[in-house]
């Protein structure tokens, strides 16, 4: 709870900052916005080695291999950075690239289960008759 607290009076404070400062210098909150943005991130990355922990675990008691628990965890990692990178575009006013950083996100997504629905079609394969 402390740490929700810390992130949502850091965002609040650094949007006001960047509003009052885009009212005298528009590049000037657009790069207070950025940064904040950017600080928000790495505190969400350092917080995330519990969850990490925790699908591990999860995947060796289900028996699942530790490939596919690293192939999981990355999937999501990509999942964030691309969403983090779409909307740092549109807040710049950029939306056509966010919306390509969007479909080469999801591009890049798809090549990483690749090897996943090949384990499965293999799968499925070895339980036919």
């Amino acid at each position: 709870m402390n740490d929700a607290l810390r992130v949502a009076l850091f965002a609040v404070l650094a949007a006001g900052s960047a509003f009052t400062l885009r009212a005298l210098h528009r590049q000037a909150g657009a790069a207070v916005a950025l940064a904040g943005g950017v600080m928000l991130f790495f505190f969400a990355l350092t917080q995330l080695r519990p969850a990490v922990e925790a699908i591990a675990a999860l995947s060796r008691q289900a028996g699942v291999g530790q490939g596919t628990a690293q192939l999981l965890i990355k999937m999501i990692g990509m999942a964030y950075v691309t969403e983090f990178a779409v909307q740092t575009c549109k807040d710049a006013g950029e939306e056509g690239l966010a919306a390509r950083a969007a479909l080469c996100g999801k591009m890049l997504l798809m090549l990483q289960t690749l090897p996943l629905i090949s384990e499965i079609g293999q799968l499925a394969l070895s339980l036919a008759p």
